[in-house]
């Protein structure tokens, strides 16, 4: 479904602060997850019991008095925090493996998948010039992964498998937010379509809260790093999927994870600040033509999102 003129501006800022937001919790993950005694997983634990207790008046404020049929709602909120869950699951153990600015520019390939099934769906499939920008933004994250230094198969194999789940998650997201927004007869109209999208998000991380809280014997914070490193997290990753849900809503899902496509660029931005100012636990430095290569994959990324948006004009 092509975005509208009026929803394509703040589509694209809510898909920029996404792409930021999750740049930025890739590396607070990688600082905090990499500490001894199980860091990763109190962290997943604990900063998504964070934002559960967040969402949870959230969804209880802005919710309606009647929820539409469950059968039309329950199954795709079940399947986005699912896939969602066992991605991120797998992405902070790999960030334990690879710093965050050859990790997120991997995560872009999620595009790929989407574009595919995307393809085979009823509706609107994509058009040459549609498919011309997904294959641009493909090239762009592979060159941001190749100026990092060649990857492991094993972590190769990792992040793809947590790209399908994360594609998975997003195409459900969408369905949950189009079932929450036609089913909510009285309650919103075509205009509050992002209502709907707000609620889907608090609801969808209340039950993510609810399903780590069964893991907390094993993630209770040992000290007040931990719950700092948790609030961090999860305060951080809650905005970047407000801004991602936002955009989905707005302009839809493949062109959203176009858009969420620049983390990339942004987590090597991050990166290579890091490991000038010597943090070279969380990233390594690059030389001249390393910098080089990834500007140029950063040209080939804008010039994606550029020629989708000209596709709608």
């Amino acid at each position: 479904m092509p975005p509208s003129t009026h929803t394509l501006l703040p589509g694209l800022l809510a898909g920029f602060a996404a792409a930021a937001f999750s740049a930025l919790c890739y590396l607070i993950t990688r600082h905090h997850g990499n500490r001894a005694g199980g860091g990763s997983l109190r962290l997943l634990v604990l900063g998504h019991v964070v934002m559960g207790l967040i969402c949870l008046p959230v969804a209880r404020a802005i919710g309606p008095a009647t929820l539409p049929e469950l059968a039309r709602w329950l199954p795709p909120l079940l399947g986005s925090t699912g896939c969602y869950l066992a991605g991120q699951g797998i992405v902070f153990a790999t960030l334990k493996r690879m710093p965050a600015s050859r990790l997120a520019p991997l995560l872009g390939l999620k595009i790929v998948m989407l574009a595919g099934i995307v393809s085979l769906m009823p509706g609107d499939p994509l058009d040459v010039v549609q498919w011309l920008a997904v294959g641009l933004s493909v090239a762009a994250a592979t060159m941001l992964q190749r100026a990092g230094g060649s990857t492991p198969p094993a972590a190769l194999a990792a992040v793809l498998t947590a790209c399908l789940m994360f594609a998975l998650s997003d195409l459900c997201i969408v369905q949950l937010i189009d079932a929450l927004h036609a089913g909510g007869a009285g309650w919103w109209t075509e205009a509050e379509r992002l209502h709907a999208g707000c609620f889907a998000l608090a609801i969808t991380y209340v039950l993510c809260g609810l399903t780590v809280a069964t893991l907390l014997p094993r993630a209770l914070p040992r000290d007040r790093r931990d719950c700092a490193a948790a609030v961090q997290y999860g305060v951080g990753w809650l905005a970047g999927m407000a801004g991602l849900y936002t955009c989905f809503g707005l302009v839809g899902v493949v062109f959203g994870n176009i858009l969420q496509s620049t983390r990339g660029i942004i987590a090597v931005g991050l990166g290579a600040v890091l490991a000038h100012l010597g943090w070279h636990d969380l990233e390594e430095q690059v030389d001249r033509g390393t910098l080089l290569r990834r500007l140029a994959a950063a040209a080939l990324m804008t010039a994606a999102i550029a020629l989708y948006v000209a596709d709608f004009g």
